[in-house]
């Protein structure tokens, strides 16, 4: 695809539900379940275009924050908490270009429809549909929530109305709840919600198109889903990402290709959402068993990615950081044959991030240190020597690049979790 045609928003928003399927296929559901249900209410109050999308977008991402609290991998523990992940989802999208609005939605989503009138009146709220896209968002996933598998939906809905309407115009907004009623003898709405609830295919309709600029900005969702699950992970993917793409523009690689080596970068680690904190967490020496369990986080992210139309080089950037030349690395044990520039690059900015970042357990390595390492890697075939040397030649520049961003990524972290 072109730079102004680079991938979809259908192909992107599987992408994000996929995102949360790592951490836990229960959870994808339940936000598919939400997003689904949630659409089809905003449409049924007439929301349109840009409102409509943000409910959706909104819908999809409202439990993001739940990466930043341990323990909260289940829905039934995410919605125990629901109040305060909604606060940190918001947080982590809120200075994303074009998402001001999904975050605006995703802060009061969780909030009864008293206390958004309350704002809404205040002046508070961008607004209208604003209000009412989150409390379409709070009826849709206190609906998912409370399905029962082992009993047929369709003889649920009943009690679901009636509970709807004991709230009405409390917690649930007058016309939500009208809208729910007026869904109720659309059996295909239910058995969807509970059986197949893609959204995508209704939500997108025809095929729409994404910019590469958008694109980068937009997967920085997935990114900080990352980065924001540990305080080991913080600043790594803004540091490779900063790191790769000085490299990239250091080699002679075009601008289009520089911002398609960012996503790479901020995306590398995706597949590690799938490995334990414990693991993550870990200051010292992983057993084997631990460390089959890192080895998987590479396959994972190369899934995820190369299921994104027009992400196959993105794929194989991302998903090859631990191969090596010598076709020793892992898990795909592919060789230089086939390893291509980017894949390379992504592979040594990742190595040259994890010595010199500063972790929680360790400082980072220092310059000459840090060089001896590089040519180590190089000299052993495992990464490519020309463009090690072409780091190591433009050293400085490339560690201010990725310090810069780095900190910025780190103090975005800290300061979410100050809030």
């Amino acid at each position: 695809m072109s730079a102004e045609r680079f991938t979809d928003v259908r192909s992107l928003l599987t992408a994000f539900a996929r995102t949360m399927n790592l951490i836990n296929p229960e959870i994808e559901n339940h936000h598919q379940q939400t997003a689904y249900l949630s659409y089809m209410l905003a449409y049924q109050m007439g929301l349109r275009d840009r409102s409509l999308e943000n409910c959706v977008y909104a819908a999809l991402l409202h439990d993001i924050g739940s990466v930043m609290l341990e323990g909260k991998t289940s829905v039934i523990e995410i919605e125990s908490d629901a109040g305060r992940i909604s606060q940190l989802s918001a947080q982590m999208l809120e200075d994303i270009p074009g998402l001001s609005g999904t975050a605006e939605i995703i802060s009061i989503c969780q909030s009864s429809w008293k206390d958004i009138q309350f704002l809404l009146s205040a002046g508070r709220l961008s607004s209208r549909d604003c209000a009412l896209a989150a409390s379409a968002i709070h009826m849709a996933d206190a609906i998912s929530t409370m399905l029962c598998e082992d009993i047929p939906v369709l003889q649920q809905r009943r009690a679901m109305i009636k509970n709807a309407q004991l709230l009405k115009g409390r917690e649930f907004a007058e016309e939500t709840v009208d809208a729910l009623e007026q869904l109720a003898d659309r059996e295909f709405v239910w058995l969807d919600l509970k059986y197949n609830p893609q959204f995508l295919m209704i939500f997108t309709g025809e095929i729409r198109y994404l910019s590469l600029d958008r694109t980068v900005e937009l997967t920085r969702i997935m990114s900080r889903v990352i980065d924001y699950r540990s305080s080991f992970t913080a600043m790594h993917s803004a540091g490779v990402a900063a790191a790769a793409v000085k490299l990239a523009e250091l080699s002679g690689m075009t601008p289009e290709e520089c911002k398609m080596m960012r996503i790479a970068g901020n995306l590398h680690d995706i597949g590690k959402l799938t490995t334990p904190k414990e693991i993550l967490e870990k200051p010292g020496k992983l057993t084997d068993d631990e460390f089959d369990v890192i080895k998987e986080h590479p396959y994972f992210t190369r899934l995820t990615l190369m299921n994104i139309n027009g992400f196959d080089r993105i794929g194989d950037w991302a998903g090859c950081h631990h191969e090596k030349l010598n076709g020793r690395g892992y898990p795909f044990k592919f060789g230089a044959e086939r390893l291509d520039k980017g894949s390379r690059i992504v592979a040594i900015a990742d190595i040259f991030s994890a010595i010199t970042e500063v972790r929680p357990y360790r400082d980072g390595m220092k310059k000459p240190e840090a060089i001896k390492v590089l040519e180590q890697n190089a000299a052993s075939g495992a990464t490519c020597p020309e463009l090690t040397k072409l780091l190591v030649d433009n050293y400085d520049i490339i560690d201010k690049a990725r310090e810069a961003e780095s900190a910025e990524a780190g103090k975005r972290f800290f300061e979410s979790l100050q809030k």
